[in-house]
């Protein structure tokens, strides 16, 4: 359906555009008139739809209440006829064809049904509290009360026959208006229009007569001072301007053929300028192919370098100079390295065409030479065409310049991550030469061969080395791995050799204070309980010796664990007294850790906070925000406080705030939280004062935790 709509839009814009300027005035007024008229009429037909519906509904609910109250004697003692009776007195409504009365109970009392209508009295499941309007018909209930008590319900049915028929005339009605305002706007348009297109299609055909003939003497005639005005007096402007212009140009047409002989004479001249500039090209390009051969040399040698550099660092040197030699067409090629913290050079390898050489472990101190071992430290390549001249190379010429005939020299520093390692020296023998680019570039990419091949061979020493190392860290690896299982074992052992008799010592104590509970006194029976308490205490602290050298030891899996679900848990099994009540204060998250070890860490301070609660009505609360990167946990209570000065010494193993005669405790609980928070690589630490009450903030990373990921559940809930 698109491509059709595009079409027909496309032949609609089509066919307007062809039409005429009065044509167009006269669719335009049209138009405007007949949409504004068509919504006028709409809005009309609409609000007196509306008008009609709520009349009908508001009449035949007058008729109801009339029947409901005339009814409610005849329901209230079931009297058919009666009802019967008074439901016939709407037979003088024609439009009202269904009367009806049901009991409460939904038995139909009595029907009115009009002659001559195929009407059926409704069930009285299939009423309505509302007006219904369906299938012509506008139907509508009205409950019949007796003192405020629902006795029975009247329906009643009308036709809506009358509506439609008064609807139709008032369309007609609309569509008359608009049909005889659309005739009086085509003749008004009519008339009209020729104020607008009368000037401008007289404009028009001056334009025609203009485009046509070529007469630029034509003027159009004035009209007003509005934009049509404005536009005819351009345009008659326009033509005296193309009037002197065509005058102008016949002048200038006159003054063109003498330029075209003096342009032709210049053309000449330039042809043979053009003729030297072509010859000049070729033997540029000439230069370009041998340049273009030259560099495609250069890369088969870098290739063979390449594919060969296999071997080890004297191989590759040894390959390096020959092809680097034979390749430029130069008698002498040697690489040297520095020695003895960079302050000499020490030949390890030449090649010599022409057959006499240097033989390989000469020396060149820097201290002999300065200006060359400056230039090659601070160039990336030291070409001197005439190095007998160059000061750089100056200093070489009695040694080795002279004797050997060496005219040019090209110098390329061996650096390796921006340190100088040594050089690879190019000497030429014969008339000076110019090193170009390309040669230039060809010896900087060998002497990055032979860079990266040294790079290679400390790496190879490197990972030897590593290797060897890692030989020796896996056996300490395993040395560690045993020493921790025997330990592990130890600890085990020593926990069940010292549990042992701690339990024979508790059973003893159950014994003699059950066969002997009436030799002892009040202080007797105080001191079993003591010993009792002391032999728990002990058998706690080995527990939690135990647990302390676990962490870190005994590793779970990790998991997303539901803190709102891991909570409840944890608070269920701490069985608190009834005057504390603990509570988890806004949404917890999900974390990925081990779920024992988390648990234990609200299980201790939990704890903590009930172990030590002094007030009558005790509260503890746990909360959680995030802080950039990490979830920060708070326990907190309203009990005593803790002073500052102790905020480091109670995550320390064995030690208490309270003697151990007041409270039990073993003092390594919240040594035991310190050291699985900080595993999790989080951190914990205390706020507190005095009277006032405490509270424990510890952080866990935040960690995805696949879709269980900042899966909260709002509000605020009490367990206790």
């Amino acid at each position: 359906m698109g491509p059709d709509v595009h079409k027909i839009r496309g032949r609609v814009w089509a066919y307007t555009h062809d039409l005429s300027l009065r044509q167009k005035l006269i669719a335009m007024v049209m138009l405007t008139c007949v949409a504004s008229l068509t919504l006028a009429g709409g809005v009309f037909a609409a609000w007196e739809w509306t008008t009609l519906h709520r009349g009908a509904v508001r009449d035949l609910a007058t008729h109801a209440n009339l029947l409901a109250d005339n009814c409610r004697a005849a329901i209230t003692f079931r009297d058919a006829t009666d009802a019967g009776e008074i439901l016939q007195t709407v037979e003088a409504i024609p439009s009202i064809v269904i009367a009806c009365v049901y009991a409460a109970d939904g038995e139909l009392l009595a029907a009115y049904v009009r002659q001559g209508t195929a009407a059926v009295v409704p069930a009285a499941n299939e009423l309505s509290n509302r007006p219904l309007f369906a299938k012509r018909f506008l139907t509508l209930t009205q409950p019949v009360f007796l003192e405020e008590e629902r006795i029975g319900t009247v329906c009643v049915r009308q036709s809506l026959d009358f509506l439609y028929a008064r609807l139709r005339r008032s369309t007609i009605v609309i569509l008359g208006v608009l049909f005889l305002s659309s005739v009086v706007a085509y003749v008004a348009s009519s008339r009209l229009q020729r104020i607008i297109s009368h000037p401008i299609l007289h404009l028009a055909d001056v334009a025609r007569r203009v485009s046509e003939k070529r007469q630029y003497t034509v003027r159009a005639e004035p009209h007003g001072s509005d934009e049509v005005g404005l536009l005819i007096d351009a345009f008659n402007e326009m033509l005296e301007q193309i009037q002197q212009r065509d005058a102008a140009l016949v002048d200038a047409n006159e003054q063109l053929e003498a330029r075209v002989h003096e342009r032709t004479a210049e053309l000449t001249t330039a042809n043979k300028k053009l003729v030297r500039e072509i010859a000049f090209r070729k033997q540029a390009e000439q230069v370009l192919v041998q340049r273009a051969e030259c560099i495609v040399n250069h890369q088969r040698t870098l290739l063979r370098l390449a594919k060969d550099a296999k071997g080890d660092l004297q191989t590759i040197m040894q390959m390096a100079t020959e092809e680097a030699a034979r390749t430029l067409g130069v008698e002498h090629v040697s690489i040297w390295f520095f020695h003895e913290q960079s302050s000499e050079l020490v030949c390890e390898q030449q090649y010599d065409l022409g057959g006499a050489s240097r033989t390989s472990g000469s020396r060149v101190r820097a201290a002999d030479y300065p200006a060359y071992f400056d230039a090659i430290e601070n160039s990336r390549i030291l070409a001197a065409n005439d190095a007998r001249e160059d000061p750089r190379t100056r200093a070489f010429a009695e040694s080795d310049l002279g004797p050997m005939g060496i005219t040019s020299m090209m110098d390329v520093p061996i650096r390796l991550h921006a340190k100088l390692l040594g050089v690879m020296c190019y000497e030429h023998v014969g008339p000076m030469r110019e090193w170009s680019l390309e040669e230039q570039d060809f010896a900087a990419s060998v002497v990055d061969l032979i860079a990266l091949q040294v790079e290679s061979n400390e790496r190879r020493k490197l990972e030897r080395a590593l290797a060897k190392a890692n030989e020796h860290l896996a056996e300490t690896v395993r040395d560690l791995r045993r020493s921790n299982k025997e330990l592990q074992d130890f600890a085990y052992v020593a926990a069940h050799d010292l549990k042992a008799p701690l339990r024979g010592i508790g059973t003893l104590t159950d014994w003699i204070a059950s066969d002997y509970a009436d030799r002892f006194d009040e202080q007797g029976r105080q001191q079993l309980r003591l010993l009792k308490g002391r032999v728990s205490r002990l058998s706690e602290l080995i527990d939690g010796i135990l647990h302390y050298s676990e962490i870190g030891r005994v590793t779970s899996r990790q998991e997303p664990v539901d803190l709102n679900q891991l909570l409840p848990e944890v608070i269920a099994l701490q069985d608190c007294p009834k005057h504390i009540e603990v509570a988890v204060k806004g949404p917890l998250p999900v974390v990925v850790c081990e779920k024992v070890r988390v648990g234990q860490v609200f299980r201790n301070l939990i704890d903590n906070a009930v172990k030590y609660m002094d007030k009558p009505r005790g509260r503890v609360e746990i909360g959680c925000t995030k802080q950039s990167g990490f979830w920060r946990f708070s326990v907190s209570d309203n009990g005593p406080g803790i002073d500052a000065k102790y905020f480091e010494k109670i995550f320390q193993m064995f030690q208490t705030l309270a003697p151990r005669d007041e409270r039990e405790s073993t003092g390594i609980g919240l040594a035991i939280v310190k050291k699985i928070v900080e595993l999790c690589g989080g951190g914990i630490w205390v706020e507190s004062n005095v009277g006032e009450g405490t509270t424990f903030f510890f952080t866990l990373p935040q960690r995805q935790a696949a879709a269980e990921q900042d899966m909260l559940i709002p509000g605020h809930t009490s367990l206790n």
